[in-house]
């Protein structure tokens, strides 16, 4: 048995208007068999549009649909207009099957719209209304006037949109009554629509990227709006690319007697998303950078280039080489980059690139995703969680922090590192499915790289100390944090004058390194200037101990003529190709290149260590005056041994109190 579908059909009324007869007349076609197909149900005729031919321009209601425009009507009213076509369907479906089983047409359509929560009127009047429009028939037209009816004169909402669009954000309401007055008083004769209309028309009619570009500017425009280029992951080798930013965590630990938002210092690979090091903290600064990317640097080796915040921390002089007064000048330009050749910091001296992300715009920056990954699934399983901002603060959070149990049972900065580092283990281990990942794990992703760039022994500790800009030398050496340094040292009198820069550890500021502002080759271990209080007395030995280190400096540069010879030797160029000489029969690891990293302090360490230890040794002689020292070769390392004999191990049998003449 074929099912009937009534929208398929039209009724009397209609055949009537159509073909231009009383529906008696229609009523007696059908009866006769003049429309083919005609059929009664339930008392009402049902007349096919293939009845006859002025029937066949009548379009079917899916047709009517597809050329619906429905441009003006809000989500909530076409999807209500949908859910109705739905349910007309299902209901000369349900009807034609309880036709089969013996029940009738009216019958099945009352217990379907019994089941709908509707009168069987309704169902039939959507029905009817579906047939004839399609779904403009079922569509909600209130509030949405009809094509020939003008809702608001184009004169009156070009004057609105130009004060509604722009960023001083006037509401929606004052821009209405400024329009209605300006219509009373000009006489304009507009025709403008009530305020609830108003809005109606500015949500179907303003789209929203207008909106946010005119009202919130370009910046919020790029971050909500604007389509960004998607980059490929296969074109970036694992280990290449570093992003690095900080973020602070929305819970709260107990630090130095009070509660704190800790802060994370984290790099991340951009191809493999592997977190390569990390840093917490109750405050970050260019340390905790230094930290995490010490951490980073350790185990992976360092990165072709780096992708950091425009942040003063990242973005600092110690890191990039460019002043203060060279970012404003680099950001006034919208400069995305620093040229390689002009950084001088700590990247440089690696032979890592540097790239600046955008200002709020997180595609630049991928590790934000990672930020927010770690709020979901660590932060907030911290029982101090705080919440991103107060309006999703927990109600509770007060009185648990007041608590005394709480505070005994806080983590401390310590023991939040601790869980921090077991959660990125489970983190860099976990199988991933985002772009290029392909249910890898950032750990197995970062593992396929080739090749792996290796920094010499010894360079990374010269290097990860802090750095300070550039320094003049003066009379009385080089001044840092509003102390002089190495007053006296022969290094510096010979740069008198000249740039120079300074590295240091923070723990201990007692000596600077000094090195060339240039070349950054080490000119000396300085040690901080003995001040003498004013108007105290001052004992015979200070002052000839000043006079000699003053007779010694003259001496030294007296004698510097001589010296110029040794000077023009160039130490550094044929140390670097001795140490690149001794590597050619390193073994070459199978699975990956080694590829060394030239930087300006290689040659350094060696100098390092032997001017240091040349300094104990005075010290410990009490011969801090003496200029010259004989090179004895000695491995000074060997001191530190319980086990040694100066006479035994070295043949030597003197009194270091005598000096090293």
């Amino acid at each position: 048995m074929t099912v009937l579908v009534m929208t398929d059909y039209i009724d009397i009324k209609d055949a009537a208007k159509r073909l231009a007869k009383t529906e008696r007349r229609v009523q007696q076609m059908c009866d006769t068999g003049n429309l083919p197909g005609a059929r009664k149900i339930d008392g009402a005729w049902q007349i096919p549009y293939s009845a006859h031919v002025k029937f066949s321009d009548i379009k079917s209601p899916e047709q009517l649909t597809e050329e619906a425009d429905l441009n003006g009507f809000s989500p909530d009213k076409r999807n209500d207009a949908l859910r109705k076509i739905g349910h007309v369907k299902k209901a000369q479906e349900f009807a034609g099957e309880y036709v089969r089983h013996g029940g009738y047409w009216r019958e099945g359509m009352s217990v379907y719209a019994s089941r709908i929560g509707v009168s069987r009127s309704t169902l039939y009047r959507w029905v009817k209304k579906y047939r004839l429009r399609g779904i403009n028939g079922l569509l909600d037209q209130r509030g949405k006037a009809s094509p020939s009816q003008e809702v608001i004169s184009p004169d009156a909402f070009e004057f609105f949109r130009g004060m509604y669009l722009t960023q001083q954000q006037l509401s929606v309401r004052i821009c209405w009554q400024n329009l209605n007055y300006k219509s009373k008083t000009e006489k304009s004769g507009w025709t403008i629509p009530t305020y609830k209309t108003m809005c109606k028309y500015i949500e179907c009619n303003i789209p929203i990227p207008v909106l946010v570009l005119h009202r919130e500017g370009l910046a919020a425009y790029e971050a909500k709006c604007a389509p960004y280029i998607e980059s490929d992951p296969d074109s970036i080798a694992p280990g290449s690319i570093w992003v690095g930013d900080h973020h602070q965590f929305n819970c709260m630990i107990w630090h130095r007697g009070g509660w704190v938002r800790p802060w994370i210092t984290a790099w991340e690979d951009m191809r493999s998303r592997n977190i390569v090091g990390w840093f917490i903290s109750a405050s970050p600064n260019q340390t905790t950078i230094m930290q995490a990317m010490r951490q980073g640097l350790e185990k992976y080796g360092p990165p072709d280039s780096v992708k950091i915040d425009n942040g003063r921390d990242y973005d600092s002089e110690m890191w990039t080489g460019e002043t203060k007064a060279g970012r404003k000048k680099r950001k006034a330009l919208k400069a995305g980059y620093i040229d390689e050749e002009t950084v001088a910091g700590i990247y440089a001296m690696m032979g890592i690139g540097v790239s600046f992300a955008k200002p709020y715009h997180p595609q630049s920056k991928p590790i934000e995703r990672f930020f927010d990954t770690l709020d979901c699934q660590f932060t907030k399983t911290i029982p101090t969680y705080c919440g991103k901002d107060s309006a999703r603060k927990p109600d509770y959070l007060n009185a648990l922090l007041k608590s005394s149990k709480t505070m005994n049972e806080a983590e401390s900065i310590e023991s939040f590192a601790q869980k921090v580092s077991a959660y990125m283990e489970s983190y860099n281990n976990a199988i991933h499915t985002g772009s290029g990942m392909n249910g890898r794990t950032p750990a197995q992703v970062f593992a396929t790289r080739s090749s792996r760039r290796v920094l010499l022994d010894g360079t990374l500790d010269l290097l990860l100390q802090v750095w300070s800009g550039e320094r003049t030398v003066g009379k009385n050496g080089v001044r840092f944090k509003n102390m002089n340094y190495g007053q006296y040292d022969g290094g510096l009198l010979m740069h008198h004058g000249k740039k120079v820069r300074v590295s240091y550890d923070p723990a201990d500021i007692r000596r600077i390194s000094v090195y060339d502002g240039i070349t950054y080759q080490l000119l000396a271990i300085a040690e901080q200037n003995r001040l003498i209080q004013y108007g105290s007395a001052v004992s015979e030995d200070v002052v000839r101990e000043a006079s000699r280190e003053k007779a010694r400096a003259l001496k030294i540069t007296k004698g510097y003529l001589p010296a110029q010879r040794i000077a023009n030797m160039d130490i550094t160029d044929l140390t670097a190709k001795a140490l690149m000489d001794a590597r050619e029969d390193a073994p070459v690891t199978p699975r990956q290149t080694l590829k060394p990293v030239s930087t300006p302090l290689d040659s350094q360490v060696q100098d390092h260590r032997r001017r240091e230890n040349m300094r104990k040794v005075k010290k410990a002689a009490g011969a801090e005056s003496v200029d010259a020292v004989v090179d004895l070769d000695i491995d000074f390392s060997l001191l530190s041994s319980k086990k040694f004999n100066l006479k035994r191990d070295l043949g030597l049998n003197f009194d270091f109190s005598e000096g090293l003449l």
